[in-house]
């Protein structure tokens, strides 16, 4: 089974994105967060679980869902780019929207219309026409999302996560998220439901730890990878 990732930083190892890509585990930030190899990462753990490979890591640091334009998720470049000349997927994990959180960017405008570039702009409406590209482009592909997991900090056990950025809640986004592959009829790992946190130095970018919290949380919706 071959398998590609949609993501943002989160996911990202230096050497396994497509050429161009913002990479945020580079080598200092594989040895700060304690990653000795890309073995580490949380959809290589999945992977290897699945007895899987990995097609395309289309994850690129610093990306949102929203927007009109690449590197936004729902872009058709970044949609285009989780297949090969040679090969398709066979599964899809996306694992995006921590940087809409962080930005504040609007829920929706609601209704959902069919005016992507204006509607791009806002995260339901964005993850929403991005499930359809994906479902339009790669139609006998198994595509899973994920809601968004809450963090910790290694050295901090006191520090809050904070549950509201720009006025609006992490929980918001995720609630998004499941309308979103309700919508568009596409499966869910909800991850946010288990309510575990996975470990970080920042808040944002997971530890070799964190990895494997977020892997775990990946697997124990194992039943709906199969194509």
């Amino acid at each position: 089974m071959l398998v590609s990732i949609l993501g943002d930083s989160i996911s990202t190892y230096d050497g396994y994105n497509p050429k161009g890509y913002a990479v945020y585990y580079d080598e200092y930030m594989q040895m700060r967060n304690g990653l000795q190899s890309v073995y580490d990462t949380w959809w290589a753990k999945v992977n290897q679980a699945l007895g899987a490979f990995l097609c395309v890591n289309d994850s690129y640091s610093g990306c949102m869902v929203s927007g009109v334009d690449f590197p936004a998720g729902c872009s058709q470049e970044r949609i285009m780019n989780l297949r090969t000349s040679e090969y398709m997927p066979d599964l899809i994990l996306i694992y995006m929207g921590i940087n809409d959180f962080g930005n504040g960017v609007p829920i929706s405008c609601a209704p959902l219309s069919n005016d992507g570039r204006t509607n791009l702009r806002y995260f339901e409406d964005a993850y929403h026409q991005m499930l359809i590209g994906l479902r339009y482009f790669y139609p006998n592909t198994k595509i899973v999302c994920a809601t968004l997991m809450k963090t910790t900090l290694k050295h901090n056990n006191m520090w809050p996560f904070p549950e509201r950025l720009g006025g609006i809640s992490i929980d918001d986004y995720n609630n998004a998220i499941r309308r979103a592959a309700a919508n568009c009829h596409t499966s869910l790992a909800d991850l946010a439901k288990r309510n575990r946190r996975y470990e970080t130095l920042d808040g944002t970018h997971p530890t070799i730890e964190g990895h494997h919290i977020i892997a775990n949380e990946w697997l124990f919706y194992c039943q709906l990878f199969q194509p």
